[in-house]
């Protein structure tokens, strides 16, 4: 194995941190197996999309279960890498026949394991090549003489492989997730897994105290790209925050030029200085994020609404927006508990949920993939 390829297995990385090690075996040269869970019936530990990288020697990083199937997939990952042709492998993970271990997911999984190779370059793009999302579309099963399980397509325009036209013109052009297409041609059907890839939702995290370090680390573990923006130069340094992906230092005025704030990103505001939050939150209602927390409690905030309505900023106009006071109600107050009640708020707002107790849920609890 290189200097540049991962050694050490890490089977609870995020989604980002799958991706940035696919891209550091194929940046390495190194021979790895991509596996993605394509289709699941019944319950299942994740949902179709989700992606392992498996390498020799146990490297890789991510997982498709719980892990009940680590060791079954390195082993297939070692007969893929050997034969250098993709496959699906079905497993039946209810209690009855999983090897009588009562796994608990108690559905059926399909995995695809493809040899890890250029074709894969737009899965793993990085998040600026990524910006608007990329259609990719992979042959899961096929009939067709002309096309193979693990044949791929994507919407670029340098598009690593190509289907043949009447394949590729069945790929949806407004897939929202994941979706299965099945497409009858002239020498047989074929079934394809087409995911539209987007690039790792963002949190910016305005502030530079002790309090989000917890923060930034808790965010990057769940998936996050992390910037942390500061407004004291000496404090907002690489070396405070090493799990941020960008540390900037600015002023509260120049906050929109500092950082380039779009609509999918989520930021919390959390100076714990009045005036610095006054300026900056008139910054950011000015951006079009859809998610703002702001740190401190109740009366905190109606002072600053009091003070942006002297300023000409009506809060009332945003307020859907606006999460103040920040988090869930967790009952914690330790600056780790607190990271945990803002960035909890963070997945269920992104995520379309209020932050309740899951046996409160009637039906599928995870409604869409990493």
């Amino acid at each position: 194995m290189t200097d540049d390829a991962p050694a050490a297995t890490d089977w609870a990385a995020p989604g980002r941190e799958v991706r940035e090690t696919v891209r550091a075996y194929l940046d390495a040269g190194e021979p790895a197996v991509l596996a993605t869970v394509v289709a699941v019936d019944g319950r299942a530990y994740r949902r179709p999309g989700a992606k392992m990288a498996v390498a020799p020697g146990a490297g890789g990083a991510g997982t498709v279960t719980a892990g009940c199937l680590t060791d079954s997939l390195a082993r297939l990952a070692e007969d893929v890498l050997a034969d250098g042709a993709a496959r699906v492998e079905r497993f039946a993970l209810r209690e009855d026949d999983a090897w009588g271990l009562g796994v608990g997911c108690d559905g059926v999984v399909d995995v695809l394991l493809e040899p890890l190779g250029e074709r894969h370059r737009p899965l793993v793009a990085p998040a600026d090549e990524l910006a608007g999302g990329r259609t990719t579309a992979v042959v899961v099963e096929s009939a067709d003489d002309r096309v193979a399980v693990g044949d791929r397509w994507d919407d670029a325009e340098d598009g690593a492989a190509r289907l043949p036209p009447d394949v590729a013109d069945a790929v949806p052009d407004d897939v929202d997730g994941t979706a299965t297409v099945r497409v009858e041609t002239g020498g047989g059907a074929v079934r394809l897994f087409v995911e539209r890839v987007r690039p790792a939702p963002r949190l910016v995290v305005v502030g530079s105290n002790a309090d989000v370090r917890p923060v930034v680390d808790l965010a990057r573990s769940a998936g996050f790209r992390v910037a942390v923006v500061g407004f004291r130069g000496g404090r907002a340094t690489d070396e405070r925050f090493p799990r941020a992906d960008r540390v900037v230092a600015t002023s509260p005025r120049d906050l929109r030029e500092a950082v380039d704030f779009g609509p999918e990103d989520s930021v919390v505001l959390m100076t714990h200085n009045f005036v610095d939050d006054r300026v900056a939150l008139g910054e950011l209602l000015a951006t079009p994020v859809d998610y703002v927390g702001v740190m401190g409690p109740a009366e905190r905030f109606d002072r600053l609404r009091a003070a942006l309505a002297d300023d000409g900023v009506d809060l009332d106009e945003d307020r859907e927006r606006i999460y103040a006071p920040v988090g869930l109600d967790l009952g914690g107050s330790s600056p780790a508990q607190v990271a945990h009640s803002i960035v909890a708020e963070v997945l269920a707002v992104r995520n379309d949920r209020t932050g309740g107790h899951l046996r409160a849920v009637d039906g599928p609890i995870h409604g869409r993939s990493e």
